[in-house]
């Protein structure tokens, strides 16, 4: 199995002997195909890049939402 760690030891990228990826981050690892694993990468690339727009000062009176749930 070949690995990238970053100097953070929470995250790692795996590849498995069985072709899959294998991404860690803290307890939790999800398993993807290559494709898979560049779509999830891209997906949140995308969402830190609005997450950073979001957090940009707002205009008086207006309230910045990321999404309609309620986190309780």
């Amino acid at each position: 199995m070949h690995s990238l760690k970053p100097r953070n030891a929470q995250t790692a990228l795996n590849m498995c002997t069985c072709g899959k990826l294998h991404f860690k981050y803290g307890p939790v690892t999800l398993h993807f195909e290559s494709d898979e694993f560049t779509s999830f990468a891209n997906a949140v690339a995308h969402l830190h890049a609005r997450y950073k727009e979001l957090r940009q000062p707002q205009p008086s009176g207006t309230i910045p939402t990321l999404h309609n749930d309620f986190c309780h």
